[in-house]
C-alpha cells in the first residue's frame, strides 16, 4: 500500500483507509456487518416498540431517526477500521466482542432517551430505563472487562469506548433527571464532565496538540462512580425515597474528588502533548 495509505493523516485518509482494510479482508468485512445488524435490529426494534405504545403516528418518524442515529455511531465503528490493532502494533481482522458491546451501548442510546420523553402507559418509561438503561450501563464495564481478560485489546477500543461513555453518561445524566432519577444539578454537572472534554478537543487540535484520546485512570474510576451514584439513585426513585437528599450525600464524597483528579490528569495529559508536525 501507499504512504498515504498505511498512515492515515485526517479524517478523509482514515476513512480511505478503512474502506482499503474491509474491501482486501472478508472477515473483517463479515465482523462489521454482524456487529451492523445487532445493532440495526436491536435499536429499530426498541424504538418502533415504544412508538407503538406511544403513538403510532409517530412510527415512521421515530424509525427514521433511530435508522440515522444507528448510521452515525456506525460510522465511528466502521471509520476506526484502521485503528484495529493491538498494543504491539499487529492488525486483527475482527471487530472483537468489547468494541461491539461498546456499540450496543451507543446504539440505544436513542431508543433509551426516548422511554424518558414519550408518553408511555403507566411508569413504563422508568421501568424500562431502569431495566435496560440499567443493563446497558453495565456493558460499560463488561467490554473492559473482557478486553483486559479475553481480549482483543485495540487502538479502536481505547478511542471508542471513553468517545461512547460520553454520549451514552450524557444521556443517562438527561434522562435520568427527566424521570425524576437524578436532580437537576447532578444532571448538569454529569454534561460538563462528558460533554466538556468532546467540545474541548477540537480546538485542542487546532492549537497543534495531539493529546491520547483514551480513558484517564481517574476518568475510568469517576465513570464507575457516577454509574454507581445513577444506579443508587434509580432504587431510591423506584422505592419513592429522597432522590435530592440521596444524591448530594452521595455525589460530594464519591464523585468530586474523583473529576478533580480526572481534570488534573487531562490538562496535565493535554500540556505535556506533542504538537502536530
Amino acid at each position: 500500500m501507499p504512504a498515504s495509505t498505511t498512515s492515515p493523516a485526517g479524517l478523509r485518509d482514515l476513512l480511505r483507509f478503512a474502506l482499503a482494510l474491509l474491501a482486501a479482508s472478508p472477515h473483517l468485512r463479515r465482523s462489521l456487518y454482524a456487529w451492523l445488524t445487532v445493532g440495526l435490529v436491536l435499536s429499530e426494534a426498541f424504538t418502533i416498540s415504544l412508538a407503538i405504545l406511544h403513538d403510532h403516528d409517530a412510527i415512521l418518524a421515530l424509525a427514521v431517526s433511530a435508522l440515522g442515529w444507528w448510521a452515525f455511531v456506525s460510522l465511528f465503528l466502521a471509520g476506526g477500521t484502521p485503528l484495529l490493532r493491538t498494543p504491539d502494533g499487529t492488525r486483527i481482522d475482527h471487530y472483537g466482542l468489547p468494541n461491539g458491546l461498546t456499540a450496543i451501548r451507543a446504539w440505544l442510546v436513542f431508543p433509551l432517551i426516548l422511554c424518558a420523553t414519550l408518553s408511555l402507559p403507566g411508569s413504563l418509561g422508568l421501568y424500562l430505563w431502569c431495566s435496560v438503561g440499567g443493563s446497558a450501563g453495565m456493558l460499560d464495564f463488561v467490554d473492559g472487562y473482557i478486553a483486559r481478560r479475553f481480549g482483543p485489546v485495540t487502538a479502536l477500543g481505547k478511542a471508542f469506548d471513553p468517545a461512547m461513555d460520553a454520549v451514552f453518561f450524557a444521556m443517562a445524566g438527561v434522562g435520568s433527571w427527566l424521570l425524576g432519577i437524578a436532580p437537576g444539578w447532578l444532571a448538569v454537572g454529569i454534561l460538563i464532565r462528558y460533554l466538556g472534554p468532546l467540545v474541548a478537543t477540537p480546538f485542542i487540535f487546532l492549537a497543534g496538540k495531539r493529546p491520547e484520546l483514551v480513558h484517564t485512570v481517574w476518568g475510568r474510576r469517576n465513570t464507575a462512580a457516577i454509574g454507581l451514584v445513577l444506579f443508587i439513585l434509580m432504587l431510591v426513585r423506584l422505592w419513592g425515597g429522597p432522590v435530592n437528599t440521596v444524591g448530594l450525600i452521595l455525589a460530594l464524597p464519591i464523585l468530586v474528588p474523583t473529576l478533580v483528579l480526572h481534570s488534573v490528569a487531562l490538562l496535565r495529559r493535554t500540556a505535556d502533548a506533542p504538537r502536530a508536525a
